[in-house]
């Protein structure tokens, strides 16, 4: 028997329901999504409410139009991409004193893997740099993938000790992009 639904239409579907884009607004749901992906990790500085949602809006703009221009660069190779990936870590932090390298990178790296999943379709060239993309590094890839026990993802605070564990996945030479081996390791690990 056939399936009713097209693949086009589940996928838009689940998009949807995980990402709950507003008026086509893929980049902003993307950028949310990675937030709440971490933001557990954040501690809690000012108790104002309405100051922590504008700071989190401000962020997120900051970050959509940053990460535009880093899918749309044109990389040579794999090492002007991560000079690239710093400088924005850093300007990340920069703009939200608050964060570690362990957060930046995880709000960076996981919006670039939510919009390659969303697709050029929604997100113009998300399909340019994807072998240059960084695995998001926590808890599950440290232990699981990487095979480190004692690192608190969400505590690093060394851009060099971050670009060392990317290093040292990319030195299994899987033959996929390392983001590619991060979303099949996501689809068949179960989470710690």
């Amino acid at each position: 028997m056939s399936c009713i639904l097209s693949d086009k239409l589940k996928e838009e579907t689940f998009i949807r329901m995980y990402f709950n884009p507003k008026k086509e607004n893929y980049h902003y749901a993307g950028l949310k999504r990675a937030y709440l992906d971490f933001n557990r990790t954040l501690p809690i500085k000012d108790k104002n409410i309405t100051d922590r949602q504008k700071k989190i809006e401000e962020t997120i703009s900051y970050l959509n139009g940053n990460l535009k221009r880093l899918i749309s660069g044109d990389y040579k190779n794999q090492e002007s991409f991560d000079r690239a990936h710093k400088k924005l870590c850093e300007k990340l932090i920069g703009e939200w004193d608050e964060l570690s390298i362990g957060q930046a990178q995880k709000w960076i790296n996981m919006s670039l893997k939510y919009w390659l999943l969303m697709g050029e379709s929604r997100i113009e060239h998300i399909d340019k740099n994807p072998e240059f993309f960084h695995i998001p590094i926590d808890r599950n890839v440290l232990e699981k993938m990487l095979g480190e026990k004692n690192i608190a993802w969400s505590k690093m605070s060394e851009y060099g000790k971050y670009l060392e564990l990317q290093k040292k996945h990319r030195k299994k030479n899987s033959g996929n992009p390392p983001i590619i081996d991060e979303i099949k390791f996501f689809n068949e690990t179960e989470s710690v």
